[in-house]
């Protein structure tokens, strides 16, 4: 790979650290994929071939489902797989095809600054009112949607790394990631 100029080392630095997080953020998430499988399957046989329901299986995979969707949301902004709209790429001239690219980069940092700032506000006011779960297992919300705050300013914080680098090096050819700095 190219090695990136000297000024840019930061932006190498920011790249690698969020890529180095979204990384520890997806293996995360898997492995509680795996778990929730697990235990729907333990409940499923509890239920269907014990005959003794497990209650509190679904309490657990729906705060596991919070935990790999913040921890999934920067890992798939980074690999490209959030949903875009492509349908009108062909009708744009190639000349124009970098711009938008760039307007939509820009949005989706908007985006990510938004969310963000929800996410942050609601985990506030569930601090602020020690808020309970309405579950068979009681636990303070605080202790499940902390994670809500760290996923969504990863995701801010990938989007901003994505955006400045597209705008600093231009594309090799479309659809090529940039050269980066060897680590």
């Amino acid at each position: 790979m190219a090695q990136a100029p000297r000024r840019w080392v930061w932006l190498d630095r920011a790249e690698a650290f969020t890529r180095l997080v979204n990384r520890l953020f997806a293996a995360i998430a898997c492995i509680l994929v795996l778990v929730i499988t697990a235990l729907i399957v333990m409940a499923v046989f509890y239920r269907y071939i014990l005959h003794d329901p497990i209650a509190w299986v679904l309490d657990i995979t729906i705060f596991l489902l919070v935990f790999v969707f913040f921890l999934a949301i920067s890992p798939a902004l980074e690999s490209g797989s959030h949903i875009e709209v492509d349908l009108f790429d062909p009708l744009i001239p190639p000349q124009y095809r970098k711009a938008q690219r760039l307007i939509g980069k820009v949005l989706t940092l908007i985006f990510a600054a938004v969310f963000f700032w929800f996410v942050v506000a609601y985990y506030r006011e569930i601090v602020e009112v020690d808020e309970l779960s309405f579950t068979m297992i009681t636990v303070q919300l605080k202790l499940i949607y902390w994670i809500g705050p760290v996923g969504a300013l990863q995701f801010l914080l990938t989007a901003a790394v994505l955006l400045v680098r597209f705008w600093l090096e231009p594309l090799a050819a479309e659809g090529e990631r940039p050269a980066v700095a060897a680590h």
